[in-house]
């Protein structure tokens, strides 16, 4: 039974753990554009092995993801969008691979690539980087139509130039990676029914005082479960503290 009860603890004490890390990585992106909040998934996972038939492992089997909107605040940027329900821009990782996201503030780099604040280059037409001409101007659609009106030109001389990909696969296919972008196990295709707000960056959608709310009790729940270790450690006898990694 002192055996059970010190397995239960050390379970329950890896499982708090990894939510205390979750909530403490959603407080810190709090004013991250469009953040989308972690929300760790756990699952009892059986121990097989002589000895071990019943008990089983408390681990956060995956990370899913709060998918709702949040906050958009108009900025009058021209090239800052928030999409307009579901949705997401794609972009190109670092390993060069297809990726999501909403963060929405765009640039053009200094080789006319457009981008994302955090340097990802956005996807237009044949999941193709978008890298424009230089331009006297530059706006984009509702429907993701970059546009611009090229050096030299007649100011009145817009061209598209090329389309944003944006996509809207199932929530359920999504997956953060840990760059902090998303993937899909879906086919990955642009959607025409995906919108922008164009002139308006998304917030995230974290709540700072639910996630304090959610850090005290598993601060409680952390030192409960290891006085608990404690004291069935004591009872037994034990003169040496456990030690816990």
């Amino acid at each position: 039974m002192s055996q059970t009860l010190l397995y239960l603890s050390m379970t329950g004490l890896g499982a708090t753990m990894d939510s205390m890390t979750a909530t403490a990585n959603n407080l810190a992106n709090g004013s991250t554009t469009a953040y989308k909040a972690q929300q760790p998934v756990f699952r009892a996972q059986a121990l097989i092995g002589q000895g071990r038939n019943d008990r089983a492992d408390v681990a956060a089997a995956e990370q899913s993801a709060n998918f709702s909107q949040g906050p958009v605040q108009r900025t009058g940027g021209n090239l800052d969008v928030a999409i307009k329900g579901p949705g997401w821009i794609t972009v190109q990782a670092a390993d060069g691979t297809p990726a999501l996201t909403r963060n929405g503030a765009l640039s053009i780099s200094a080789t006319g690539m457009l981008e994302t604040s955090n340097g990802q280059p956005v996807l237009g037409q044949n999941a193709v980087p978008i890298t424009l001409p230089p331009l006297q101007s530059v706006s984009i659609g509702e429907d993701g139509t970059v546009s611009g009106v090229p050096m030299g030109q007649d100011p009145s001389s817009v061209t598209a130039l090329n389309r944003i990909m944006l996509a809207n696969p199932p929530a359920a296919s999504l997956q953060r990676r840990a760059d902090g972008l998303f993937q899909t196990n879906a086919p990955l295709a642009a959607d025409g029914n995906v919108q922008l707000q164009v002139g308006a960056l998304e917030g995230s959608n974290t709540d700072p005082v639910g996630l304090m709310v959610d850090m005290i009790q598993n601060t409680r729940m952390f030192q409960m479960q290891t006085e608990l270790m404690h004291t069935e450690s004591n009872l037994q006898g034990q003169n040496t503290p456990l030690s816990i990694t």
